[in-house]
């Protein structure tokens, strides 16, 4: 058999295919790729709609982040997400803080 690079699956949702080669995105490009993202949570059942999934960017990358982020600083947010996580003081706060990690995660490949 020949090995042909026509054959070869794209590695699905790696870093390179989120953050590009520049690895940084503005703001309005991150607002851009989660309006055009997946709405559904994988393995969770759960739907973010198009509103959601916009504000989710303007409430997870408050202005201290200021016009670009980073992989570094979205990963630093995600590590700041879980230790969040444990203050809250419903179920249903740490289960919402739960899903948007994981969606967040498999949108970017991390």
């Amino acid at each position: 058999m020949v090995n042909s690079s026509k054959n070869k699956i794209p590695e699905k949702n790696s870093k390179e295919d989120f953050f590009g080669k520049k690895g940084y995105l503005s703001r309005l490009e991150l607002r851009q790729k989660l309006k055009k993202a997946p709405s559904r949570v994988p393995g969770l059942g759960k739907w973010y709609t198009r509103r959601e999934r916009v504000d989710m960017e303007k409430e997870t990358f408050g202005k201290e982040y200021k016009d670009y982020i980073t992989r570094r600083e979205f990963q630093h947010r995600l590590r700041k997400l879980e230790r969040e996580k444990f203050g809250v003081k419903t179920g249903k706060e740490k289960l919402e803080i739960n899903r948007k990690i994981k969606y967040l995660k498999e949108l970017t490949g991390f």
